[in-house]
């Protein structure tokens, strides 16, 4: 069985990693991507610490399947490896999105389940947790990431799930992780209905749909409400399917004045990964290749 689980849990971490290297494929705007380096960002750290939070993935999988915690020391860890092997670790949000998904991957069934058993995984995030956050955003020291307001995260003694509801009304990708992925949903569809009738533009759409409607998390931090309200209103005038043209001038804006919708980002990614997990269930949902914990139950439809 520790073989089969180990198997498994390397496709699905595969899954996920490659799900951030494609976000870093696409050309954003005010992002870094193969297109673009930014101030903050390179495109080769993207892609090194994809790489990274892969093994990350696979343990949070295994985990998940045995019950056991916590979670986010799972982030600590890629943050000390890229730190050893001098990465600049660069998806912070994206595996704090991702890693509820790869705990919970390998009991779901499909995507419906693998959404309803995150939200439950997400929603019962400890002070164990909140410790391993707090640690991770120490050793990064990014000050913009660790206050809001009168709260410092990096010295924090409430659940983690608790913090995650307090920071969600000023921070995009923890309220789509609060409100079950919903946005990255909104990705997910956009993605498989296929409206700019290319992959590539599909997620730019995707894109400056969120952006549009979701004020950027990273942009709230570092530049205040107003910035990013003014950012959300710019990217809301821009067609359903936006030219190259548009994009470019939409960047131009953007990178002219340091402002990255990293969080924006970070919830396409998670978009990705729900898109590629989806296609992998299809393909497996029928093969019922492990036996379950004790206590568990698994349906398929």
């Amino acid at each position: 069985m520790e073989v089969t689980l180990d198997l498994i849990c390397s496709e699905i971490s595969a899954l996920l990693s490659k799900s951030s290297i494609i976000e870093s494929l696409v050309f954003k705007p005010g992002n870094a991507s193969r297109y673009q380096d930014i101030d903050s960002v390179k495109f080769r750290d993207l892609l090194e610490s994809a790489l990274i939070s892969e093994e990350s993935y696979k343990i949070a999988c295994k985990r998940g399947f045995y019950s056991d915690r916590p979670i986010y020391d799972l982030l600590y860890r890629s943050i000390y490896i890229s730190k050893i092997i001098d990465v600049n670790f660069s998806i912070f949000g994206t595996e704090i999105s991702l890693l509820p998904l790869a705990y919970s991957s390998v009991l779901a069934y499909n995507l419906d389940s693998l959404i309803s058993m995150s939200t439950q995984v997400v929603r019962s995030l400890d002070r164990d947790d909140s410790k391993w956050f707090s640690n991770s955003l120490k050793e990064l020291n990014l000050s913009y990431l660790g206050t809001l307001n009168s709260m410092d995260f990096r010295n924090m003694e409430e659940d983690l799930w608790k913090i995650f509801i307090f920071s969600s009304n000023e921070d995009s990708l923890i309220r789509n992780m609060v409100k079950s992925y919903e946005y990255s949903i909104e990705v997910y569809n956009i993605i498989k209905q296929n409206p700019c009738k290319n992959f590539e533009n599909n997620i730019q759409s995707a894109f400056i749909r969120i952006l549009s409607k979701v004020p950027d998390g990273l942009i709230y931090r570092k530049f205040g409400a107003r910035t990013a309200l003014r950012v959300s209103d710019y990217a809301s005038k821009l067609p359903e399917c936006p030219s190259q043209n548009d994009l470019h001038e939409f960047n131009k804006f953007l990178v002219l004045n340091k402002y990255n919708p990293g969080s924006t980002a970070d919830i396409i990614a998670t978009g990705l990964a729900l898109y590629n997990l989806d296609k992998w269930y299809e393909k497996t949902r029928l093969n019922i290749r492990l036996p379950l914990p004790r206590g568990c139950d698994r349906i398929y439809k």
